[in-house]
């Protein structure tokens, strides 16, 4: 059932998500764009695309644009989810082993998918330290990254983060595009209740007295001019969320920083709901307000039907990331 922007429903018990279903001739209407795509441009890594995917994205369907606004303009909007977009589970071949061999053009359909949905929120970037630049990445259980601390894991829980917390070219939106979820793995999702944030916490979180550290998943050997960052701040649209429980660390001898830092952990972890996307769901999680993970669970990797997602990085306007950039038609960002 299609849902206009008024009838847009919570995806969850939390009203800050927001989910509207595609109609089967709305959902053809983006197969058909994203295969016009591909006929023009030779991967979904093609910088030319970027000149040309606002236009096309113009002609997405009303639905999934109305509720894009919806989320660009709303100040405190969690994540949004578009659902019925067709996979061809058979078409798309095994699941790959890693993610150096799933960008295959049999699953290229789908990354081109990505970034039209992800153009009715901003722009798409990459990062260079990241899967070799790619702007469209991929999400696989690895063998011998089950324990690991990145999305290659499995048996060991993803612990919640911001997506590139350490960087301030990190995105505004996190693109996940589900083809197979077999265990229906849950994303973790948990933002801040301001209101429950003591004073004296909240003004240390407010304060430059944390380092943020690159996940293994940036190939980032050098980290040694990282400056302490906030953790916990607001504008004019709300409260900014900037934490990673797993590679946050309070300036040493900091004990003011390292309770307040626990006082964030403990608070996000009793927060934390799950949202399962599902083959040829779409979730944007909004990178400035809640932090997200993924639950534990124990790959197959024998099957050819293991757990992949399409991911894709979504700031509002791309120019402020200029700075990061090699050049004004790059979309990686450089390490930083």
């Amino acid at each position: 059932m299609t849902l206009s922007v008024d009838e847009a429903k919570p995806a969850t018990a939390d009203p800050t998500v927001l989910d509207v279903a595609l109609d089967e001739d709305e959902a053809h209407t983006v197969e058909q764009l994203a295969r016009e795509l591909m006929d023009t441009f030779t991967s979904p890594h093609d910088l030319a695309l970027f000149t040309e995917l606002d236009a096309v994205a113009g002609a997405m369907p009303l639905t999934a644009r109305r509720l894009a606004a919806r989320a660009r303009l709303g100040e405190q909007v969690g994540a949004v989810v578009f659902r019925g977009i067709p996979v061809h589970d058979g078409q798309i071949g095994p699941t790959p082993e890693n993610w150096q061999s799933a960008d295959t053009p049999a699953s290229r359909l789908y990354a081109f998918e990505a970034l039209l949905f992800g153009a009715l929120l901003g722009d798409p970037i990459g990062w260079q330290a990241q899967q070799r630049g790619r702007i469209v990445t991929d999400i696989v259980p690895t063998q011998g990254m089950e324990e690991s601390l990145v999305s290659s894991s499995s048996t060991k829980e993803l612990g919640w983060h911001t997506e590139d917390a350490f960087s301030p070219h990190r995105a505004d939106w996190v693109g996940l595009f589900c083809l197979r979820n077999p265990g229906s793995v849950a994303t973790t999702v948990a933002g801040v209740e301001l209101d429950a944030v003591p004073a004296a916490i909240r003004e240390v979180l407010s304060q430059p007295r944390f380092y943020i550290r690159p996940d293994s998943a940036h190939e980032v050997t050098d980290t040694s001019e990282l400056a302490p960052r906030a953790l916990l701040t607001s504008d004019d649209e709300g409260a900014v969320l900037r934490a990673d429980r797993d590679f946050v660390e309070p300036i040493e001898g900091d004990d003011q920083a390292v309770h307040a830092f626990q006082w964030l952990v403990d608070h996000l972890n009793s927060r934390l709901y799950d949202l399962v996307l599902r083959p040829g769901e779409m979730g944007f999680i909004n990178n400035r307000v809640v932090v997200h993970g993924r639950r534990a669970f124990v790959p197959r990797f024998e099957s050819a039907r293991e757990r992949w997602l399409k991911r894709v990085n979504i700031v509002r306007d791309v120019r402020v990331t200029r700075s990061g950039r090699a050049s004004t038609a790059e979309r990686a960002i450089l390490a930083s």
